[in-house]
């Protein structure tokens, strides 16, 4: 399958530091008892916020091939870990 180009611009600017610098931001803006965690859904929606990925079969594509790029960022981040989920 081809990649996304519209999904291009964001996965060159996804480095180990821009995805530790989203997740403590939005840990930092959950309550107190839930920082130890962020969903994959709310760090994608900052990430995609404004960009039109295409059609519903393009859009999913791309999202779980940004999925797969937080993933092995987070896997270069010394102090955090991915953990995948059922849904």
């Amino acid at each position: 399958m081809q990649s996304n180009p519209r999904l291009a611009p964001i996965l060159a600017r996804l480095t180990p530091d821009s995805v530790a610098a989203l997740v403590r931001t939005l840990a930092a803006r959950q309550p107190a008892d839930a920082r130890d965690n962020v969903s994959v859904p709310a760090i994608l929606e900052p990430l995609l916020q404004g960009v039109d990925l295409g059609s519903p079969a393009e859009a999913w594509s791309a999202r779980l091939a940004l999925q797969r790029a937080i993933a092995d960022a987070v896997a270069q981040v010394p102090d955090m870990e991915y953990v995948e989920g059922d849904s």
